[in-house]
């Protein structure tokens, strides 16, 4: 199972336009990987970069950056 943390809270994530998010993605063997990506919540960005990798043990967003 993966377990997914977001630290933002529902303020950022009412505005559904897209955001560039940092996430960390941890896999069962323990390799460590950031990627970013692009979304309209942390909870859609951590799904994406989940399925980028196989085996992930846990997703969690780092920071984000919302333009203009």
């Amino acid at each position: 199972m993966t377990y997914v943390s977001n630290i933002f809270n529902n303020s950022l994530n009412s505005n559904r336009k897209l955001k560039y998010f940092s996430v960390e993605i941890i896999t069962f063997n323990g390799e460590s990987f950031t990627e970013e990506i692009e979304a309209r919540s942390a909870e859609e960005a951590q799904e994406i970069a989940a399925s980028m990798y196989e085996e992930v043990d846990y997703t969690m967003v780092q920071g984000c950056f919302v333009g203009w």
